[in-house]
């Protein structure tokens, strides 16, 4: 198997596996409905590098808020 395939592969399980991880993230986030992660997965996966990259940085900038939130509250 020629060099360049096996970058290729190497490179499709790495956006597949980022992809796979986002999505069980996803569903374990309690910041969200149900109708809302699937959405949120829909777009993970029919627009792979786009909609992951997206879902992934909005669910950080929330889980950020969300602990600055219980910061603040804490005192």
């Amino acid at each position: 198997m020629p060099l360049f395939e096996i970058v290729v592969a190497l490179l499709l399980l790495a956006v597949a596996g980022f992809q796979g991880w986002l999505t069980a993230r996803v569903f374990k986030s309690p910041m969200y409905e149900r109708k809302q992660k699937v959405w949120q997965a829909q777009l993970i996966w029919l627009v792979p590098i786009v909609g992951a990259g997206l879902v992934f940085s909005i669910l950080r900038e929330e889980e950020a808020a969300r602990r600055e939130a219980s910061t603040h509250l804490r005192g």
